[in-house]
């Protein structure tokens, strides 16, 4: 079993995972996964084992493999967890985070600018970097792997997010206050927006999920995002 092909096709899949081009409780068969990533039954497997490990993929008995929701209680359970977790971190961020990591902090939030309002299928992914880079600050790194995991194991929710009126926007913003609450070192207004940017995800799919309307949500955020990847590349902010 190559190890390049198994790492190329659990990294391909995960990103449809959390890119929307692979549907919440949409199947994923063996057969269709072998043909479309040109490997072997083994390398598909395996990589079906890791994304259920990652809580992005479960397994039933008679049934296979499929893309892992959330229930009501799971979104409770996991945002309240993460509410905690990351403002124990924002404290951490505070204390750690350097003059050069607020520097690359803007320079990711201008990339993320640029994918969002072109609408990208590289934009959630962007997102999540930015909001990695800054929970990486905090310097723990048994905290940064516990939000890490919960931010992965809510991809829905967030992805669902993504969908909704000035929803973009709204994300920009917020992304510019949590920056300038860091550089001024304003604790209780970081804490303030970092929970206010998750709760926003969280009801809003609640609402939906309870209404019945997520699934058109969904369908029409991955349509969208496949329109813009066959549209080519984005135009980036670049590196520095």
């Amino acid at each position: 079993m190559s190890t390049v092909n198994s790492l190329r096709v659990l990294k391909e899949m995960e990103e449809a995972i959390l890119s929307g081009r692979f549907k919440p409780r949409e199947r994923l068969i063996e057969m269709d996964l072998i043909s479309r990533y040109g490997v072997s039954r083994t390398v598909i497997r395996e990589a079906l084992k890791q994304l259920e490990a990652k809580g992005l993929v479960r397994t039933t008995p008679y049934r296979g493999a499929m893309v892992a929701d959330l229930t009501v209680e799971e979104v409770e359970e996991i945002y309240s967890v993460r509410a905690e977790l990351e403002r124990i971190a924002a404290r951490l961020v505070l204390k750690h985070i350097t003059a050069e990591e607020i520097r690359e902090l803007k320079r990711l939030a201008r990339e993320v600018e640029g994918h969002l309002r072109e609408k990208t299928y590289q934009m959630i992914e962007r997102d999540s970097e930015f909001h990695r880079a800054i929970f990486r600050a905090c310097r723990n790194r048994y905290l940064y792997d516990m939000i890490d995991y919960l931010r992965t194991k809510a991809h829905i929710v967030r992805f669902n997010a993504w969908s909704l009126p000035h929803r973009i926007e709204q994300s920009i913003m917020e992304h510019r206050e949590m920056i300038k609450a860091i550089e001024d070192r304003n604790l209780s207004r970081l804490e303030k927006l970092i929970v206010k940017h998750l709760m926003f995800s969280k009801n809003s799919y609640m609402s939906q999920l309870k209404g019945g309307d997520l699934g058109g949500r969904t369908e029409e955020m991955s349509v969208q995002q496949s329109l813009r990847k066959g549209a080519g590349r984005p135009r980036s902010a670049g590196r520095s």
